[in-house]
């Protein structure tokens, strides 16, 4: 679903009076923008929320102005970048969540970056062993990730060139990894995606 950038010259309870019909549950559009309808009619004002909109079961996280429209193709005013689609991004990566990572979450999000990482749990280097590839139909690059020497991360980067680089990512905090010889930061967002350096990899 294609979403435009809105303009923010009306109100949801404008668009509401449009005779517009909205299943439950779902994204609604009117001639200002789109807006995230909850089931109880109810939508989200000022604020971030990870919305799975297409019940794949992957959530992306969207900002929603004072009116209840969708922030596109923009900065939000606290800071962050979001795609033409809405979605929260970091470089060019949309950030992601699993329905497995969202069971124990409630309420809604203030803050984008609030939800980036689990405050709860604490992934060990052993957890993270596997291949993550880029989440980006434009590149192929990916990551194999293995038990490094201690509490590090050991690493084979295979960039699009089909170049090989060897990376050693000793741990900083429960979620944050640093390989600094090659100025290379890797934070786990959960068990199934990684950020290395601004670029999301999801787990193959």
């Amino acid at each position: 679903m294609k979403k435009k950038f809105m303009t923010l010259a009306l109100t949801a309870a404008m668009a509401a009076s449009m005779g517009m019909t909205a299943f439950a549950g779902q994204w609604v559009q009117n001639t200002t923008g789109w807006w995230w309808q909850e089931d109880n009619g109810s939508y989200p004002v000022s604020q971030w929320k990870w919305l799975d909109g297409n019940k794949d079961g992957i959530y992306e996280c969207y900002a929603f102005d004072s009116n209840g429209y969708m922030y596109a193709d923009t900065t939000t005013p606290d800071g962050y970048t979001v795609n033409k689609d809405g979605a929260w991004t970091i470089g060019n990566s949309v950030q992601l969540k699993f329905a497995k990572d969202m069971q124990n979450e409630s309420g809604s999000n203030n803050n984008a970056a609030d939800n980036s990482t689990s405050d709860n749990t604490v992934y060990t280097n052993e957890d993270m062993v596997g291949t993550f590839l880029i989440n980006d139909d434009d590149r192929e690059d990916y990551y194999e990730l293995m038990l490094g020497a201690g509490d590090s991360i050991a690493a084979f980067y295979y960039d699009t060139d089909g170049d090989t680089h060897i990376y050693n990512f000793s741990k900083v905090s429960d979620t944050k990894y640093r390989d600094s010889s090659n100025s290379r930061n890797l934070t786990i967002v959960d068990y199934d995606t990684i950020i290395v350096n601004d670029r999301t990899y999801i787990r193959e």
